[in-house]
């Protein structure tokens, strides 16, 4: 046997992908028998080599060159922009939970980051978050991509679990000859944000050919962008009720209930602090009183409209200025491969790689609403005291014990305390060792070993020690007339905050400080040295994978042709531990009470999969093959689990080819989902109860309002009434050790078109659906109050009540201090459950045309998605209770991309559009039962245009080239920043221009 087989096949992969990058245009016939062997090659989504990219199911590819006429520095945000796949985590998006910053995960079909299965080279890669086996794709470096591949569905029986939506699979080069540098910067048109990458790979053949060794370094980085870096974080757009809406008319988009409207904000707190005296009342708002920069006081303006929260040409607080676009991102990639051909038949392979990335961010301070200080505090001016006896009801009474205390509430945004921020270091290490070969003419084998680790050290930055923060603001004078903690003076002071002694071991060393007026508390750096931590949490992920496969693509010959079949065995250990700052995880910080938490499973499966042709040579039958698959998996945690998978690939005719899979897919839950305690969250809820005609959740747009309206009213609620709580409400979520594994049943199929009177031309339509049966997931705070409301049978043995907990008339103080108005959400629960369900159905469609114009090569593709269905059930067994979600913000109708590239001679170009339909703002049914509740209510459809050049001097391995991002300069939707899901579709940075080079000798 030769061993120019391994040098043949890589060769073959290389041409075959240089040839075509989609799927349509790579569909081709052999040429003949005598190349049949360079033809054959492993494609995602099988493990028997195969002819071109022939497959029951589409894949739909990106190139390395490709990647390159994007300017993408990390491959993270670049995925997002495929129309299959969700913006879930963009490095915009990624700082809006605990510990996620920087990290890129893919979500196919936005059925769940979890529910798509992430390779590198075929084989699977170790996730990074605790809890889970999510791959940050930011850890893969670009320059060492040789291609993407994104198949939907059908790929359990592959691959195994998590491939529920499907597989991103990326391949990196195999080996590399030479050096080849490549350097890039560039800088936003507006603000202060710039992005840059820096790049060496090198590599040689050695002893004589047998052994191939190469290493790539690469470093690239982002700097922090703040909103109010850009003139659309600078624009004070509030909601308001519309003034000049006719209630004599239906609402409709052209008579809307309200507005966005300003310059505006929210005035119910402020970075100086903010009071009341008495109820505030918006129809008369001259009760309410801000501290300003020297600690004077003084009556908040208000000129035009305003509510209990927000108001416009007025005193408010600009809340934006407290958030970023982007964080500050570093990544550092070291990967090297190894090959070495022991004889003719057999080859030892290695890959290794290490990866850092190092994520900085900034957001809100820590908040009170309110701040109790009480009527003696040092701190108080005369003038203060002066305006306290002359208007009593600015104070308020609180009986502790059966003493009585008198205080001053006062909402503060405490950004001269420091802002709160995260500060998140990643170190992925990945090692691959492996042999393969042939063990007969038709017979190869692969045998590898993978280990992989994520070590996370996450420093929340700014987290307030609570009680210390407390005690430094409740002051008195000592014996000398000196300013002092009241518990220094007395140790069985009682902190009003929380009702309790003080806890004497937690404020040793108490430092007192003034919050009257912004800049109070940083006027006494000592302050918050005391009472502000950077707390550090660390965690560490494995994973271990022995796998074994055998694949013949020749088995035996049929009449239509051989047939090809491939088996193995692998076992997987995933292990997770999260170790949590002690303070934090007593919930003594103002950062969520996060218990250490972690857990391990194993894995051991058996594979087989085989393609059998079954026609071939017939009218209207060019040939006809049937794929199937199966894979037995044996959890330590869940028990076994089964799939399946069937395709159908028949050639019609030269030109035309239809293909089509059905499967059965699995998800095991994670060892997040299993075995997490229950512990500390949070989560905005709009209050079903809460009349507030900003609320897209009052009572009068419940599908029954009179049995809302009663069921609010049962739960001693009166009608009218209005939440002033706005800021996100503590409850508690965890995991479930009796958790079951998910179930998918996916289903597509589709044609591919090559007209033989248009040379060059691909053309493929593809139907997908996905439906996942028991999908893990907690019900929400949100959908627990608002069932509670709707439920017919009242708020009586309610089970979603029951996860419910208000506040009494009067409010309520919880342990941490948070004060709750009366009738407020103050407390929820959640736990993990197999409750729900999810299907998303589909068309894919791709054209892809290259040919010759003037002298050059031009390429055109156009890749896009028309989404029919996206239904959410948050209880399967409530068939007829969905959400829609098509036409959302959320779930665009439409998405495309399309592509141009022509190169002639030294001269390459390239123009992209990113389109994306017009959507709702707010849920499709919201719309539906009330079209002019709010506007704008629908975004208009956006496309975006990118631009590169690139120029080759000739005679030399130098090019030069000069990118556009955003040409056009368009700007998201109003009050869009990029900083939730249904924001990501939309570039917040602007147009962002970018110059770089490569060389290679």
């Amino acid at each position: 046997m030769n061993l120019n087989k391994f040098s043949r096949l890589s060769t073959a992969i290389a041409a075959t992908l240089l040839a075509s990058a989609t799927t349509a245009a790579a569909q081709e016939s052999p040429a003949s028998d005598s190349t049949q062997t360079l033809d054959r090659v492993n494609v995602t989504g099988s493990r028997i080599a195969r002819e071109g990219f022939v497959t029951p199911s589409p894949v739909t590819g990106i190139t390395a060159e490709e990647i390159r006429a994007t300017g993408a520095v990390t491959i993270g945000d670049l995925m997002t922009k495929m129309p299959a796949l969700s913006p879930t985590y963009t490095l915009g998006n990624s700082t809006r939970f605990i510990g996620t910053a920087g990290l890129g995960l893919v979500d196919l079909r936005g059925m769940g980051t979890s529910r798509t299965l992430v390779l590198v080279n075929g084989r699977r890669h170790v996730g990074a978050s605790p809890g889970s086996t999510a791959v940050d794709v930011n850890t893969i470096p670009v320059e060492w991509i040789e291609r993407v591949e994104v198949i939907t569905g059908g790929a359990s029986a592959v691959y195994g679990a998590d491939a529920v939506a499907g597989v991103v699979n990326f391949i990196t080069k195999k080996s590399f000859d030479g050096i080849e540098m490549r350097a890039q910067t560039g800088g936003s048109g507006e603000g202060n944000f710039g992005r840059s990458f820096v790049s060496v790979s090198g590599g040689s053949d050695f002893a004589d050919g047998r052994g191939s060794a190469a290493i790539s370094i690469e470093h690239s980085q982002q700097d922090r962008f703040s909103r109010t870096g850009r003139e659309i974080g600078r624009r004070y757009q509030v909601s308001r009720p519309n003034p000049n809406y006719d209630p004599t008319q239906p609402s409709s988009e052209s008579n809307p209930q309200t507005i966005f409207d300003g310059p505006g904000g929210n005035h119910a707190i402020s970075y100086g602090g903010t009071f009341n005296v008495g109820t505030f009342n918006p129809a008369n708002p001259t009760t309410r009183y801000q501290f300003l920069p020297d600690g004077s006081f003084v009556q908040k303006r208000y000129d035009g409209w305003q509510n209990a929260n927000s108001c416009i040409d007025c005193d408010f607080t600009d809340l934006n200025a407290l958030a970023d676009l982007e964080p500050k991102f570093d990544r550092t990639s070291v990967n090297a491969i190894f090959t070495f051909d022991l004889n003719d038949d057999h080859r030892v392979f290695a890959e290794a790689k290490y990866s850092k990335t190092e994520s900085h961010f900034y957001g809100q301070s820590a908040f009170d609403q309110p701040i109790r200080i009480r009527a003696d505090n040092a701190y108080i001016t005369p003038e203060l005291q002066a305006f306290l006896a002359a208007n009593p009801a600015a104070l308020s009474t609180t009986t502790i014990g059966d003493t009585p205390y008198q205080f001053l509430a006062v909402n503060r945004m405490n950004v001269d305390a420091g802002r709160r921020g995260e500060q998140v270091d990643r170190d992925t290490k990945r090692l691959v060792v492996g042999l393969e070969g042939f063990l007969s003419e038709n017979w190869a084998y692969e045998a590898s070993v993978n280990y992989g680790e994520s070590s996370i050290s996450r420093v929340n930055l700014n987290n307030r020690i609570n009680e210390r923060w407390q005690a430094g603001l409740d002051t008195v004078l000592d014996a000398n007339g000196n300013i002092a903690c009241r518990v220094t003076v007395d140790p069985t002071a009682i902190n009003i905050h929380t009702g309790n002694p003080y806890n004497l071991a937690l404020v040793n060393g108490c430092v007192p400080f003034s919050i009257f007026g912004n800049g109070a508390v940083a006027a006494n750096p000592a302050a918050a040295a005391w009472f502000n931590t950077n707390s550090l949490n660390t965690s560490k992920l494995k994973q271990t994978v022995y796998s074994a496969s055998v694949s013949n693509n020749a088995l035996f010959s049929l009449p239509a042709g051989d047939v090809g079949f491939a088996a193995g065995v692998e076992h997987r250990k995933e292990e997770s531990q999260e170790n949590t700052d002690p303070l934090s995880a007593l919930g003594l910080t103002f950062l969520n009470a996060i218990s250490s938490r972690g857990g391990a499973y194993d894995v051991s499966e058996i594979f087989a999969e085989t393609s059998i042709p079954v026609l071939a040579d017939l009218p209207g039958v060019e040939r006809l093959s049937i794929d199937l698959a199966g894979r037995y998996s044996d959890y330590d945690t869940i028990g076994s689990t089964k799939t399946w998978n069937i395709g159908i690939d028949w050639e019609i005719l030269s030109s035309l080819r239809f293909r089509g899979t059905t499967a059965r897919a699995v998800r095991a839950p994670g060892i997040g989902e299993l075995f997490n305690p229950q512990s500390q969250n949070f989560a905005f809820i709009d209050d079903p109860c809460n009349t507030r005609v900003t609320n897209p959740n009052r009572p009068s747009t419940a599908p029954d309002v009179a049995v809302r309206q009663a069921n609010c009213a049962a739960l001693g609620i009166p009608a009218n009434w209005e939440d002033t709580f706005t800021a996100s409400r503590p409850g508690v979520s965890g995991g479930n050790p009796n958790l079951r594994a998910e179930e998918a049943e996916t289903v597509s199929f589709g044609f591919v078109w090559q007209p033989e009177f248009v040379k060059g031309l691909g053309v493929s339509i593809d139907y997908w659906r996905i439906t996942l049966d028991d999908a893990i997931g907690a019900v929400s705070g949100q959908t627990n109050a608002t069932r509670c409301v709707d439920s017919p049978g009242g708020v009586t043995n309610n089970i979603f009540c029951d996860q419910i907990l208000r506040a009494p008339s009067g409010g309520f103080v919880d342990p941490q201090g948070r004060d709750f108005p009366s009738h407020s959400i103050y407390s929820w629960s959640a736990l993990n459950e197999n409750l729900a369900k999810k299907r998303r159905v589909g068309v894919d469609f791709e054209i892809d045309y290259r040919f010759d114009l003037l002298g050059g090569n031009a390429v055109t593709r156009l890749v896009g998605t028309r989404l029919l269905q996206s239904r959410e059930w948050e209880f399967q067994d409530f068939p007829n209770e969905y959400k829609e979600w098509v036409t959302s913000v959320w779930d665009p109708r439409y998405r495309a991309n399309f592509e141009a590239s022509y190169d002639r001679d030294e001269w390459n170009l390239s123009w992209t559009m990113r389109y994306m339909h017009h959507v709702l703002r707010v849920e499709p049914a919201s719309y539906q039962s009330n079209p002019g509740q709010s506007s704008p209510i629908r975004n208009g459809s956006y496309t975006y245009h990118n631009a590169q050049i690139g120029y080759t001097f000739p005679d030399s391995d130098i090019k030069v080239y000069l990118g556009i991002d955003n040409v056009f300069d368009k700007d998201p939707p109003l009050n869009y920043f990029g900083a939730d899901v249904n924001q990501s579709f939309y570039d917040s940075v602007g147009r962002f221009m970018y110059l770089g080079a490569t060389y290679k000798f």
